[in-house]
C-alpha cells in the first residue's frame, strides 16, 4: 500500500472525480479483470461495476466465477445477482440499468470502475449506439406464436425461416440459438423490417462518457492454462452440484443457463447426451478457450483500449501500479 502511496493515488483519485472519468477493465476471461478492478476500487474509496452477462443471473455463481468477499469486503460489486436465470433480459434491459449505475456514481463524486469479459454489453453502456428495442418494444403475441412453432416444428426449421428473411443476421448466430432466432422473426414480423437493418454501426465509437480503458491480455498458453485451472477448480467447487440445483429449480429451461459456457455442457451431461463427466469438463475448457479469443477478437477492434500484459508481472500488486501508471498519464 505505501509503495502504490507514493505515486500520488490521492491526487490521481481527485483528477479522475473531476473529471468525472469512468475507468474499464476489460479483456478475455481469466486475465484477472476483477481482481485488477477490486484493487484498483479498494485504493480509490469506490466499488466495481460488473458488465458480465452472466454475473447477471442469481444462482449462476460457481460457472460465472463470481467474486466472493474475502481480501475486500468493503469494496461492492454492482450489476450482479439481480435477475432469476428465468427473466429474459436485453441488452438494452442491462444499458438502461447500468447507467443509471454510473450516473449515480458520477454524482456522488466516486469513480465508476466497470470489469468485465463481455464486449457489447460494455458498447451498450459506455457508446452512443442504437438497438432495435429502442424502435419497437416487443410483442407478445407474436412471440408466442414463434415460440408455438419452434415446439411444433423445431428450431431448424423456423431458423430456416429467418435465414429467407434475413440471411445476413441468420449466418451471425447459431441455429441453434432460439432466443435470437425468436427477436428477429419477432421483430420483423412486427415491424415488416429485417433485425439486420436496425445494427448499429458497430465500429462507430461515440462515447458517452469521458473513459480510460485498459485491457487484459496474455501469451495464449499462459491464458489457456489458467482456463484449465479454473474450470478444475469450478468442478472441485461443485459446479455440477449447482446445475443440479438450479435444473431442479426448472431453470435448465431458460436460455440463461442453456448458453452460458459450463452450464451448458453440464446440463447436457445431466441430460445423457455427453458420454462421460472427463468429456464434459474437457469440452468446458475448449469452450472457455473459444470465449476468449472471442472476446479478445471483440476487444482488439477497440483502439481506445489501453493494453497491458497480465502475465508479465509476477503479482497482482505490480500489475495494478502499471495500470495506475497508465491511468495517470490519460488523465
Amino acid at each position: 500500500m505505501d509503495v502504490i502511496d507514493k505515486i500520488g493515488i490521492k491526487k490521481l483519485k481527485k483528477d479522475l472525480i473531476s473529471q468525472g472519468i469512468v475507468l474499464v477493465i476489460c479483456g478475455p476471461t481469466a486475465t484477472g479483470k476483477t481482481q485488477v478492478a477490486l484493487n484498483l476500487a479498494n485504493l480509490m474509496d469506490t466499488d466495481v461495476i460488473s458488465f458480465d452477462s452472466m454475473q447477471l443471473y442469481r444462482g449462476l455463481d460457481i460457472g460465472t466465477d463470481k467474486y466472493k468477499k474475502g481480501d475486500f469486503p468493503t469494496v461492492r460489486q454492482y450489476m450482479v445477482d439481480i435477475f432469476d436465470p428465468s427473466d429474459e433480459v436485453t441488452v438494452m434491459d442491462f444499458r438502461n440499468i447500468c447507467r443509471k449505475q454510473i450516473d449515480a456514481f458520477l454524482l456522488s463524486k466516486r469513480i465508476p470502475i466497470l470489469a468485465g469479459g463481455s464486449g457489447l454489453y460494455l458498447r451498450s453502456v459506455i457508446d452512443n449506439l442504437d438497438f432495435v428495442e429502442d424502435a419497437t418494444g416487443y410483442n407478445s403475441r407474436q412471440r408466442e406464436k414463434i415460440k408455438k412453432d419452434i415446439t411444433i416444428k423445431g428450431i431448424q426449421v423456423v431458423y430456416q425461416k429467418l435465414k429467407e428473411i434475413d440471411p445476413e443476421y441468420a449466418k451471425k448466430i447459431s441455429v441453434n440459438d432460439e432466443k435470437r432466432i425468436i427477436r428477429a422473426l419477432e421483430v420483423y414480423y412486427t415491424t415488416g423490417k429485417k433485425f439486420s437493418s436496425f445494427h448499429m454501426d458497430i465500429k462507430k465509437r461515440a462515447a458517452i462518457y469521458k473513459l480510460i480503458l485498459i485491457g487484459l491480455t496474455a501469451d495464449r498458453d499462459y491464458l489457456y492454462r489458467k482456463i484449465e485451472k479454473r474450470v478444475d477448480s469450478m468442478i472441485e467447487s461443485g459446479l455440477i452440484d449447482e446445475v443440479i440445483t438450479l435444473k431442479d429449480k426448472g431453470f435448465d429451461r431458460y436460455n440463461s443457463m442453456k448458453q452460458a459456457v459450463g452450464y451448458k455442457e453440464i446440463l447436457k451431461y445431466l441430460y445423457g447426451k455427453s458420454n462421460s463427466l472427463d468429456e464434459t469438463i474437457s469440452l468446458i475448457k475448449r469452450n472457455t478457450r473459444r470465449l476468449a479469443k472471442k472476446q479478445l477478437t471483440w476487444f482488439k477492434e477497440d483502439k481506445r483500449i489501453n493494453w497491458i500484459r497480465a502475465d508479465e508481472y509476477d503479482n497482482i500488486l505490480d500489475l495494478v501500479k502499471a495500470i495506475i501508471e497508465i491511468i495517470r498519464s490519460k488523465v
